[in-house]
């Protein structure tokens, strides 16, 4: 498989992960393709080969167009997860105030996660249009939920040591939520980013076909409908395959850097 996160080797006595996927299995997909072409032709048009996609990608990267594409949509998402974070937050905070508020919260929560973000757009079209705020409002929704679960299970899971400490400083409610119950719920909060990013991400490239040309210039959903449009197969193929390591960049360097430094170098994760 690509992906060998769960794969350890012992070195020193410890286990250390070799890494999230191998180039190789990438090499030897890509080589099964390329023969499955030859042994088996098929239209161009349904299934090109990894040469002429490659082609395609070197020229639309040269352009520099996709390039400028896929930056659009990693800063599309970027605003969307860092409003996500930031509800997520605060509704953790209005629910430690009161009873009646964390009951509203867990309502909302049970209302909205399942929501599916495509069934919103039709209302996210008529009240915020077909521009850049209607797809962040997507992604919003999309990160907001699974945040706002993963931190109710990390403030549930913690020792009632942590509140009995936090309570002799003096810390109630709000107070205590920030400076106690977030911090120790850290685990908890990178794992729903974890899952909050899949779904962000999913949800851009859909809400990006959907909405058409955002700023003038598209992200990567519009660049994948654009290629369907004009029928240009390798071009899509190769779209599809940006989307894909995108993905498992963000999954396979960035997340593990960030709890290097953080969980794990404090201690909270092995």
């Amino acid at each position: 498989m690509i992906f060998s996160g769960n794969s350890k080797e012992r070195v020193g006595g410890k286990d250390k992960g070799r890494g999230l996927f191998w180039p190789g299995w990438i090499v030897l997909f890509l080589f099964l393709w390329e023969i499955g072409i030859r042994i088996f032709p098929v239209s161009p048009l349904l299934i090109p080969s990894p040469v002429k996609v490659a082609e395609s990608l070197i020229e639309e990267t040269a352009s520099g167009k996709l390039l400028q594409q896929t930056l659009f949509s990693l800063a599309v998402i970027g605003q969307g997860i860092a409003l996500g974070i930031l509800g997520a937050f605060l509704l953790m905070l209005l629910g430690s105030l009161s009873r009646f508020l964390e009951e509203l919260v867990n309502l909302l929560c049970a209302v909205l996660h399942p929501l599916p973000g495509v069934a919103l757009l039709p209302l996210v079209i008529l009240w915020f249009g077909t521009g850049t705020l209607s797809v962040v409002v997507i992604i919003v929704h999309a990160v907001l939920w699974p945040l706002v679960v993963n931190l109710k299970t990390g403030f549930v899971s913690l020792p009632e040591t942590y509140r009995n400490v936090g309570r002799n400083y003096g810390l109630t409610g709000a107070g205590l939520a920030f400076h106690i119950l977030f911090p120790a719920s850290l685990p908890f909060l990178l794992a729903g980013i974890k899952t909050a990013w899949a779904r962000a991400w999913r949800a851009l490239i859909s809400a990006e076909m959907i909405f058409g040309a955002l700023g003038g210039l598209g992200g990567l959903g519009w660049f994948l409908f654009q290629k369907r449009v004009f029928m240009d197969s390798a071009a899509l193929f190769g779209g599809i395959l940006v989307i894909a390591l995108v993905g498992m960049l963000i999954e396979g360097i960035l997340f593990p850097c960030l709890e290097r430094l953080t969980i794990r170098r404090w201690g909270m994760m092995r």
